[in-house]
């Protein structure tokens, strides 16, 4: 029974660590897009945290490119 009742808060913890690193990665995700900093170096550290886990590099990518996909998106 006590492995049992261990084993449900080591997922309980996990869980909870799951959901805090995604509300994390949303809300930097959210911030860069009301920013339009996508094509700039990321603001701060959590933001390029973020960036790493989406897996989003910089590589050919330019201003132009985002502002059309805005202005089309609008």
């Amino acid at each position: 029974m006590a492995s049992v009742i261990a084993l449900a808060a080591i997922a309980l913890l996990l869980g909870g660590v799951v959901i805090v690193v995604l509300a994390v990665v949303a809300r930097e995700v959210h911030r860069e897009d009301r920013q339009y900093s996508l094509a700039r170096e990321a603001p701060s550290m959590m933001s390029r945290s973020a960036r790493r886990l989406n897996g989003f590099g910089r590589r050919e990518l330019y201003v132009s490119d985002i502002s059309a996909g805005r202005r089309a998106a609008a």
